[in-house]
């Protein structure tokens, strides 16, 4: 599970950038980064209010289908199924209380052709790397028989 006590002085990184972004939006950052292969679109609100502590993104699935996520340090929850909407239908309560671990959870509840196409790229990747990192195959086995040595040369 990925820290999300409050804000970060310094993540280590080297980058002053970084150092002054909450531990949430360095995760929201990268979260967009690493999933937008994988959705039609999703970005950080530039509407919403932002603070160290709370922060809402906009997401649409592949489907098509329409999200504003909040990412707390609860986690990631479905806010509403409209952008930049702070308040959910109240007829699927128990829809929008549910906080995910990650962002990846929640687009595995929300969107089946995401979780199609992940797996898909990480088959992909994963058949990439089992040719390009396998090794040369052994050399054949030599008949202890058959050899020479560089002494026998021009004996019959």
């Amino acid at each position: 599970m990925s820290n999300r006590r409050g804000s970060s002085s310094s993540n280590g990184s080297g980058c002053d950038a970084c150092a002054q972004l909450s531990l949430l939006e360095i995760e929201a950052i990268s979260a967009v980064k690493e999933v937008a292969a994988f959705v039609q679109s999703i970005c950080i609100s530039e509407v919403l209010s932002r603070t160290p502590d709370l922060i809402f993104l906009n997401l649409h699935t592949l489907e098509g289908d329409t999200y504003c996520i909040e990412l707390t340090q609860r986690g990631w929850r479905v806010c509403s199924n409209r952008e930049d909407c702070m308040n959910g239908d109240f007829r699927k309560l128990d829809f929008h209380s549910r906080y995910f671990e990650t962002i990846y959870q929640l687009l595995d509840v929300i969107s089946p052709l995401y979780r199609e196409q992940y797996a898909k790229a990480l088959s992909e990747r994963l058949n990439l790397l089992a040719t390009s990192d396998s090794p040369p195959p052994p050399p054949p086995p030599q008949d202890s028989n058959n050899q020479t040595s560089g002494n026998d040369e021009g004996k019959n």
